[in-house]
């Protein structure tokens, strides 16, 4: 390997630590700014902040003929539902789970994101992957006892499985993204989901509000909520969204979904900032799972190796 590809894969890595810090941290503040927002509304308004600051930065990196929309209407307004429906998906999830087992459940996420690229692809599943759905499938049993049983807080709301499920159309998102551009840059094809995503999620707010369904985002004046909220766009929805596709470019979609390990790691720190401890359920049944996903990397890298 030459320098020139070390740094290249050194960068893939430092872009999905960035994804898994900004992405965890999305979990316990859309939780938290329910409470103030509708769910359409938000995610309108998270996507357009994220949406302005990247087409600010793609201008500034690379001129105002890369704000062109040139990939076709069709791909593009369904890049764009894409996005916005995982968006939507994500955090309906989260409205209806306890942050740290939404964290929890999510290190299932890569094999979610396995099975979905085995179907577009065609491809054969990694080595391991049998042992690790078992150990998964395990992990969330122990989640689900803990709610049965009654031990503690509320161990599983349901919402955990959305937020699993979402991973399937995330999937399918970023194999198109990376095949539907011709030489376009990580920023612009994020930039043009995003845009397409923005204008879907503002239609839907529009008549979701106009219909009186939902409430509008514009009556809430926390200015603290505001203040999260963007922020969560910028970083989670905004700089997330291209350093994802910076590693999924370089690593390859299934490859980078294991480093989505990482979420359910920040997530659980972040959700103990915000005030959501985790109990002994969540711990066991989060690591037996992580185990799984752990154990097929591990058969991955002897194969590579052999």
């Amino acid at each position: 390997m030459t320098v020139r590809d070390r740094r290249h894969m050194l960068g893939a890595f430092a872009a999905m630590v960035f994804v898994g810090a900004s992405w965890g941290a999305n979990v316990p503040v859309s939780k938290v700014m329910l409470e103030h927002f509708d769910l359409i509304p938000m995610s309108a308004i998270r996507t357009a902040s994220a949406t302005v600051v990247l087409g600010v930065l793609l201008f500034a990196v690379e001129g105002v003929r890369s704000l062109r929309v040139d990939v076709g209407l069709k791909r593009f307004l369904l890049l764009g539902l894409m996005m916005g429906g995982f968006f939507c998906l994500y955090t309906l999830g989260i409205q209806f789970s306890n942050p740290i087992s939404a964290a929890a459940i999510q290190v299932a996420g890569p094999l979610v994101a396995a099975v979905t690229f085995r179907a577009m692809t065609g491809q054969r599943f990694d080595p391991g992957f049998g042992v690790a759905l078992a150990l998964t499938l395990l992990g969330g049993g122990i989640l689900v006892s803990g709610s049965l049983l009654g031990q503690g807080r509320v161990t599983l709301g349901g919402g955990e499985f959305v937020v699993l499920g979402s991973n399937v159309l995330w999937t399918i998102y970023s194999l198109k993204a990376q095949a539907w551009f011709d030489r376009a840059s990580q920023l612009h094809r994020t930039y043009v989901a995003s845009l397409s995503a923005m204008g879907w999620l503002l239609l839907a707010s529009a008549v979701l509000v106009g219909l009186g369904w939902t409430r509008s985002p514009f009556a809430v004046s926390d200015g603290w909520a505001w203040t999260q909220l963007l922020l969560v766009a910028l970083f989670a929805s905004g700089f997330g969204g291209y350093f994802w596709n910076v590693g999924a470019s370089r690593l390859g979609v299934a490859v980078a979904s294991l480093w989505v390990n990482l979420v359910p790691f920040f997530a659980v720190l972040w959700s103990m900032a915000y005030g959501f401890m985790p109990n002994a359920y969540q711990i066991v049944g989060g690591l037996v799972a992580l185990s799984g996903v752990v154990y097929m990397q591990w058969r991955k890298l002897r194969a590579m190796q052999s």
